[in-house]
């Protein structure tokens, strides 16, 4: 870039000193004629004081090899010359100096010689006797006196040609040292051209925009790191007890009801497996936006009430007491994943709750929104663990979920039904106080 910007410049340089000693020299001829006309004037008032007192006995006395005075007569005859006899010149009457004076009282004009590249200026004036009297000088032409001026104006040139040069190199690296020293890892930080702050401010946003989106791939990386850690150990449990199980009742020797005993932890973790890999299957249809449920109209109140009636066994085994209140309201949506998520969140908030504590369920529609709030007695979560209580097999406290089983992807599934849903989570928790979260749902799609 810094050659491109030398070559522009001197290139550049090159062309204005060019012009410029082209129009110089154009304004210096017009002001050396201008010069030479003014010079006529006088000589010519002087002229003609003396041809007044002398008459044309002057011309025979005038020496002077650069100008030539002419005495012409108001028909255009010539009376004197003071280079050649009177009587072999021709009628002057058509000059245009000549018709100029005798018209306004002056005139003058320039003819040019091609083959003496030279060029005569003339000036006449009218005297008092009604002749004119012309005096005329011959000057170099444009291209005669160009040539005479050209080993000056090469020299010039040169000289000045080198200086551009000079200038220019100096002027192209004083404009790319400043770009050169950008600091593109910080371009907010950079105190330059005011034309470039545009692009820096569009580099700054690019940044941010590729930091943002390799800081959420490391977040990812990370996620599916303990995603996959999460579920060989959650895999892994349940299947070492049934290999366990299996391989103690492999030898036929144990007793009947050791056998039921076994045969139902079998099941129960068979049961616990199964429930994973479902979950885990919810989960990765989210992810991949594979989920192909028709939705459809759905009274919220309805769905609230059948997940209580499949959860009543296990509140009334805790001794918790339900209640659910507010009237139906639709929403639309897919069902199966309103139903998964309404079911989650109660049966949290019975596992994780107090014996003898209680469960309430409100619906509070709107002018454009529902929201259903499943609040309950428990254990509660600590503050620092809310941002993370969403994510998947995150558990606030390990020994107590082991204890009460689960999964640990309930309010994930939560998270990523809300998310299809465009739905907002509101999650209101004091450790030891129990805990409230709110579903707010659009009634339109």
């Amino acid at each position: 870039m810094n050659k491109k910007i030398f070559r522009l410049t001197a290139l550049t340089s090159f062309f204005v000193l060019s012009v410029s000693i082209i129009l110089i020299t154009c304004v210096l001829f017009g002001v050396f004629e201008r010069q030479i006309i003014s010079e006529l004037k006088s000589e010519t008032d002087m002229i003609s004081f003396a041809v007044e007192s002398r008459g044309t006995e002057f011309f025979d006395d005038f020496e002077n090899d650069d100008k030539r005075i002419t005495l012409i007569a108001p028909d255009g005859r010539v009376l004197a010359d003071s280079a050649e006899e009177a009587s072999l010149l021709s009628n002057h009457a058509d000059r245009k100096e000549i018709a100029q004076a005798l018209k306004e009282g002056s005139g003058s004009s320039v003819r040019y010689s091609d083959t003496l590249m030279k060029k005569t200026i003339y000036y006449a004036q009218k005297m008092s006797d009604g002749n004119v009297l012309r005096i005329s000088t011959l000057e170099n032409s444009a291209a005669a006196v160009f040539l005479g001026f050209m080993p000056y104006i090469l020299a010039v040139f040169a000289i000045s040609l080198a200086i551009s040069f000079l200038l220019s190199k100096r002027v192209s690296r004083s404009i790319i040292n400043p770009i050169n020293s950008l600091d593109l890892e910080h371009p907010d930080n950079n105190k330059t051209y005011e034309e470039l702050a545009p692009l820096l401010e569009k580099i700054s946003s690019q940044k941010k925009t590729i930091d943002a989106q390799i800081a959420q791939q490391e977040k990812n990386e990370q996620f599916r790191r303990e995603f996959t850690t999460n579920v060989s150990h959650e895999l892994k449990t349940p299947l070492t007890s049934i290999s366990g199980f299996a391989e103690i009742m492999k030898g036929g020797d144990t007793p009947p009801e050791i056998t039921a005993d076994f045969s139902k932890s079998i099941y129960d973790e068979a049961q616990r497996l199964i429930s994973l890999v479902n979950d885990i299957i919810k989960i990765s249809e989210f992810d991949e936006k594979s989920i192909r449920y028709e939705e459809e109209n759905i009274d919220l109140r309805e769905i609230c009430q059948e997940a209580l009636n499949r959860l009543a066994p296990s509140a009334e085994k805790k001794r918790v007491s339900i209640n659910l209140t507010g009237k139906c309201a639709q929403i639309y949506g897919v069902r199966s994943i309103i139903e998964e998520m309404i079911f989650n969140l109660c049966d949290n908030a019975i596992k994780y709750n107090k014996v003898g504590g209680s469960v309430d369920i409100n619906i509070n529609s709107g002018k454009d929104i529902v929201s259903v709030t499943v609040k309950d007695t428990g254990i509660g979560i600590p503050d620092a663990s809310h941002s993370r209580v969403f994510e998947r097999f995150y558990r606030v406290d390990k020994g107590r979920s082991k204890a009460v089983g689960g999964t640990g992807l309930g309010l994930s599934i939560v998270k990523h039904g809300a998310m299809y849903h465009n739905a907002e989570i509101n999650l209101e928790s004091k450790e030891g106080e129990g805990t409230s979260i709110t579903i707010v749902f659009n009634k339109t799609p």
